[in-house]
């Protein structure tokens, strides 16, 4: 770890081995494709947090299925990861956060990662998912 503030989030899985992306809203920071993830409020766990953010930043409800193994450097913050499963419920995402969600083969998801113009975050995601797969 490189001694930044830590952020949680989440790789969900379908049952058919799509990968669940968000854009965000006006690729901030970047970003074209990337994995739900955030900082904790007050008290909460790292899957709590991990959870929220993802629900926050995809409309998606999931459930944790295991941590993904490592720390993945981001430019701002340190990230874990858990690997993620949806539950079957969905609401809106977050707009101010996130212009829209897919689902997608993992080969697809590694080319959309790809559009990412931040160095450090497309090492990261592409790591990320890596892991997230190798873990599935």
């Amino acid at each position: 770890m490189t001694g930044k503030k830590l952020a949680y989030g989440g790789v969900v899985v379908d049952a058919k081995g799509r990968i669940l992306l968000r854009e965000p809203t006006k690729h901030f920071d970047g970003y074209v494709w990337t994995f739900p993830k955030g900082r904790p409020n007050g008290g909460e766990t790292r899957e709590e947090t991990a959870l929220r953010e993802t629900l926050e930043e995809t409309g998606v409800f999931a459930e944790i299925v295991d941590r993904i193994p490592g720390t993945f450097p981001g430019s701002v913050t340190d990230n874990i990861y858990f690997l993620m499963r949806p539950t079957g419920r969905t609401e809106s995402p977050c707009k101010g956060e996130t212009a829209s969600v897919l689902w997608t083969p993992p080969d697809k998801a590694r080319r959309l990662i790809g559009e990412t113009t931040n160095p450090v975050g497309l090492k990261r995601d592409l790591a990320v998912l890596e892991a997230a797969i190798a873990l599935r």
